[in-house]
């Protein structure tokens, strides 16, 4: 069995970066070097084009991936129909595999295999076609082609001597343009087809051409019967039993679109078994229920190794209680930024609930979520008008029930306060108990104090400071304030004592000490369209401070050139700088 992995997003984001970029970028000869490839599956190699690929070149190719911009070169547009014509396979694998460091392509030899890469930079070729434009070209083939090249392109017995479009060594080393020349005008004994065939038919009959060298569907089509099949048990952890007679659902995914659901019941024994499934390994399956209904539960995303026909899958709920006994903050970030005469505050929290049931609520409300006086221009992360999140008099409230089990939700909101004659109270009132309260507010000159966090100095960065507060073992109720004097006026300094807002690097050398957060951020919007379930994201475990330095400085570069939206921009830096409080504190008391 197969978990889903945490995207390798920036370590890989260059393995088609800068792909292909100038015609004739790898030469022909270089090209062939390589040992003749097996035929590329490139359903094979979508998952590797997610991982490795979309977060510079985009889910479809277009060039506009969040981590462009940082590369200092513009992606190649590998979904663009014009570029992919003029470049052989060959030169893409070329490119991909032994890299091109004056277009900052690093080579993958020693990372992937060759039928990796192969198979990448096949399901790459495809994001500039269509499964309706390979179904006319199948249409034009088969009217046109087949009589002479044969019905899989190796050749009609009674046509003599033809190219043999099935020899993917052969193929791999031809360009789509070079084939519509010879389509449009005729070469040898073939006839030009430009005055019988549209252009849209003739390209729509090379890319089906193209397709015949593969060694698998270019799209996936409708899923197979397999043999496939996938139990478990749908066990009540509050009273230990099996729930027999539990209605569940199945999820079917490929790497980024729901494809089928599938329902089942499980039996007087709590089992339930799903039968008759595809085992392609690049399907991903998750089991999802409701107990009672509108709480929902699910199992971790798995998918079939090859070879594999069986897997099972433990499906735990629990009882519920409007009793919120057990529930605390393991965590609180607060992060402080100045602006034109307003502080850019961020909270994030991690909540955790003691015991064996599912915490539904007080009348509705789950969580409350507390606002200080004044906060304006208020975004929670997740909130996309379903009503989960509803504004109160003094702050928000979340409706989702909350699981048992340490940090099983995660909130992220931000919100700016004005301030004026350069001070700002930030007061908060925790609504429960919080292990750690940690505090990271730029350095702007200002004075900091706080009578309920412990003062851990200032911390330097790459380029810029930042004071850091520390509070332990707080109690529900308990009153914080945070105490901001000598601010800046508006139209002064800003955080990064540049004139219009923070600067980048500076959020680089900051946010980037939590870089394994950044991989997941960056993650995040494709894990949310596999979610059958609402639940946070986890946080990533830290890694090494130049890491997060490199990744941050990518994702701020990425910002700048307009390549990643104002709100995933700052959710995932702020997170990153929660990580990055919890790491100086680690690093200040060792």
């Amino acid at each position: 069995m197969t978990t889903t992995r945490t995207l390798r997003i920036f370590l890989a984001c260059t393995l088609l970066a800068a792909l292909l970029t100038l015609p004739g970028l790898a030469s022909p000869a270089r090209a062939q070097e390589a040992d003749t490839p097996a035929p590329p599956q490139p359903l094979a190699g979508a998952t590797s084009f997610v991982e490795n690929c979309a977060p510079c070149h985009g889910p479809t190719g277009q060039g506009d991936g969040p981590s462009a911009s940082g590369l200092g070169v513009s992606p190649a547009r590998l979904g663009d129909a014009q570029f992919a014509a003029g470049r052989s396979l060959a030169e893409w694998f070329d490119i991909a595999r032994n890299g091109n460091m004056q277009r900052m392509m690093p080579p993958w030899k020693d990372r992937l295999t060759d039928q990796e890469i192969w198979d990448t930079v096949a399901y790459a070729w495809t994001l500039h076609t269509s499964p309706d434009e390979i179904a006319l070209g199948q249409r034009v083939y088969e009217a046109e082609c087949a009589s002479c090249h044969g019905p899989d392109g190796r050749g009609a017995a009674s046509a003599g001597a033809v190219p043999d479009l099935a020899d993917f060594a052969a193929t791999s080393r031809v360009t789509q343009a070079t084939w519509a020349q010879a389509v449009a005008a005729g070469k040898g004994e073939m006839p030009g087809f430009a005055d019988k065939l549209s252009a849209q038919e003739q390209a729509a009959a090379l890319e089906y051409t193209r397709g015949l060298s593969f060694g698998g569907p270019l799209f996936r089509g409708p899923l197979a019967k397999g043999t496939g099949v996938i139990t478990g048990t749908v066990t009540n952890a509050t009273t230990g039993e099996p729930l027999p007679n539990q209605g569940v659902e199945l999820g079917i995914f490929d790497t980024t679109a729901l494809l089928d659901r599938r329902s089942a019941v499980s039996d007087a024994d709590g089992v339930y078994r799903f039968t008759e499934l595809d085992t392609d390994p690049g399907l991903v399956y998750i089991v999802r229920t409701d107990y009672p209904a509108g709480v929902s539960y699910n199992t971790d995303f798995v998918s079939f190794a090859a070879g594999e026909m069986a897997l099972e899958l433990s499906l735990t709920v629990y009882d519920t209680t409007a009793e919120a006994q057990g529930l605390r903050t393991d965590r609180i970030h607060y992060i402080v930024e100045f602006e034109n005469g307003q502080a850019l505050v961020a909270e994030l929290l991690l909540f955790s609930l003691d015991g064996d049931r599912t915490y539904i609520g007080d009348g509705g409300a789950v969580l409350r979520f507390s606002l200080p006086a004044g906060a304006q221009n208020v975004e929670i992360d997740g909130d996309d008008g379903s009503g989960r999140f509803e504004m109160t008099a003094d702050g928000f409230i979340d409706k989702l029930p909350l699981r048992p089990g340490a940090n099983t939700r995660q909130a992220l909101f931000r919100y700016s306060l004005p301030y004026t004659a350069g001070r700002l109270d930030l007061v908060h009132t925790l609504a429960y108990p919080a292990a750690n309260v940690n505090a990271l507010i730029s350095d702007v000159g200002q004075q900091v104090s706080s009578p309920q966090l412990a003062d851990q100095g200032i911390r330097p960065t790459e380029n810029g400071n930042y004071y850091n507060l520390l509070g332990q073992n707080l109690a529900a109720g308990q009153q914080v304030l945070i105490r901001l004097t000598n601010l800046p006026t508006a139209g002064g300094a800003s955080a990064a004592g540049t004139a219009g807002g923070l600067n980048p690097w500076l959020l680089a050398a900051l946010v980037g000490l939590a870089a394994g957060g950044a991989v997941a951020l960056i993650l995040l919007p494709i894990l949310r369209s596999r979610s059958l379930a609402a639940g946070a994201a986890p946080v990533a475990a830290a890694a090494t401070r130049e890491d997060l330095i490199d990744a941050l400085a990518r994702l701020d570069l990425a910002h700048e050139a307009g390549e990643l939206d104002e709100a995933a921009y700052r959710d995932q830096r702020l997170r990153l700088k929660a990580q990055l409080s919890d790491l100086l504190h680690r690093e200040g008391t060792a």
